[in-house]
């Protein structure tokens, strides 16, 4: 009887602590990565208010950006970054460096988020751009080597 018992209660045991992994688990999100054919690559984290962009190559650079109002943010300065609600397009400031963001609808369904560094004379130098779909899920990203991840 004292073996059934032991038996009962690890399995008990077993089972809650499946279903507390289970549930940690969930709640870390869907991620996501996007490679190419050079060494480096992006991963994306998606959670219910947050998209995580961390490069492999770039020192472990890793973006944050948050869902307010039906579009996402660039953390460090509440800067319209992602939105399927309307074309935009954002001079930015940061630490006396000048850039451009350009978002706007390629196609039904498809949107794009494009940054340029801009020098002293105005002109425009392609940086980055993030191609997704109107759930924002990311599915290509390009570079300004012409390197394209997806």
């Amino acid at each position: 009887m004292k073996k059934f018992l032991e038996i009962n209660s690890f399995a008990l045991i077993m089972i809650v602590a499946a279903a507390l992994l289970m549930l940690l688990s969930s709640c870390h999100g869907n991620r996501k990565r996007l490679s190419s054919n050079e060494e480096s690559s992006f991963l994306i984290t998606y959670s219910k208010k947050e998209i995580v962009i961390e490069s492999t190559k770039s020192n472990g650079v890793v973006d944050h950006f948050f869902y307010k109002n039906g579009e996402y943010f660039a953390s460090s300065d509440s800067i319209l970054f992602f939105s399927t609600l309307k074309d935009t397009i954002l001079n930015v400031t940061s630490y006396e460096t000048k850039y451009k963001i350009i978002i706007k609808k390629e196609r039904d369904g498809v949107y794009k988020t494009s940054s340029y560094y801009v020098n002293d004379k105005g002109s425009l130098y392609f940086m980055i751009s993030y191609s997704y779909d109107s759930k924002y899920q990311i599915f290509q990203i390009e570079k300004g080597s012409n390197v394209m991840y997806q």
